[in-house]
């Protein structure tokens, strides 16, 4: 018998830390990480059918370090009837390239943390996505491909930065209204360039931005 948040890769606590190639999948959490992990590198591997059924806190991963890099993944749906996100992340320095990412509540959740020695360092502010393709299948769950800020209610600790969103391939096949990005407060920036956007439903089920607040740059 397991917890709900068991991980197939559970890092409490570590540094200069590489994780490739792997198949992490039927787990709670498929990659989790804590607050005390620095320089972690996530590349190469096959992160899906995690989650718990009716439950939100789990995820295909969930992370929180300073300093992290998923590259060259390919992150698939969670578990049937699992309501978590596919990506979630609460790191400083975040950076998301050429990683294939399809379903979950929502695709990307970067959001804050609750750890000075993360909320202050200066790369908190900086969130690089870009090169993937992230797709949104009918029925996943929260019409939001990505969210950037916070969650906790503790809004002076929310990233507060730019979320630079650059020559992505953004698909859903929704049926209803899709809505490209929720920034947490009117202090969330997204900066959008060169980014393929396609829904299969008319063009006005298509929102830019969620009503929350913040600025994006198209």
């Amino acid at each position: 018998a397991y917890v709900d948040n068991c991980a197939a890769i559970y890092i409490e606590k570590g540094e200069q830390i590489v994780i490739r190639g792997c198949v992490l999948r039927d787990c709670g959490n498929g990659l989790f990480c804590g607050h005390q992990t620095t320089d972690l590198v996530v590349e190469g591997n096959a992160i899906h059918g995690n989650g718990i059924e009716g439950e939100i806190y789990e995820h295909n991963n969930y992370t929180e370090a300073c300093r992290i890099l998923f590259q060259f993944n390919h992150f698939g749906p969670l578990r049937a009837g699992c309501p978590g996100n596919n990506l979630k992340d609460r790191s400083a320095g975040t950076i998301i390239r050429y990683n294939w990412i399809e379903g979950g509540n929502r695709q990307l959740d970067l959001v804050d943390s609750d750890h000075a020695a993360l909320y202050t360092d200066p790369l908190y502010r900086e969130t690089l996505v870009y090169g993937n393709v992230l797709i949104e299948p009918e029925g996943a769950g929260n019409s939001q491909i990505l969210h950037y800020g916070g969650d906790s209610g503790a809004t002076q600790n929310y990233r507060k930065g730019t979320l630079y969103l650059h020559n992505n391939t953004i698909v859903s096949t929704r049926v209803g209204n899709t809505t490209l990005a929720r920034l947490s407060t009117m202090e969330e920036t997204c900066d959008a360039r060169n980014n393929i956007i396609y829904v299969a439903a008319d063009g006005n089920r298509l929102a830019i931005l969620a009503e929350s607040g913040g600025t994006i740059h198209l």
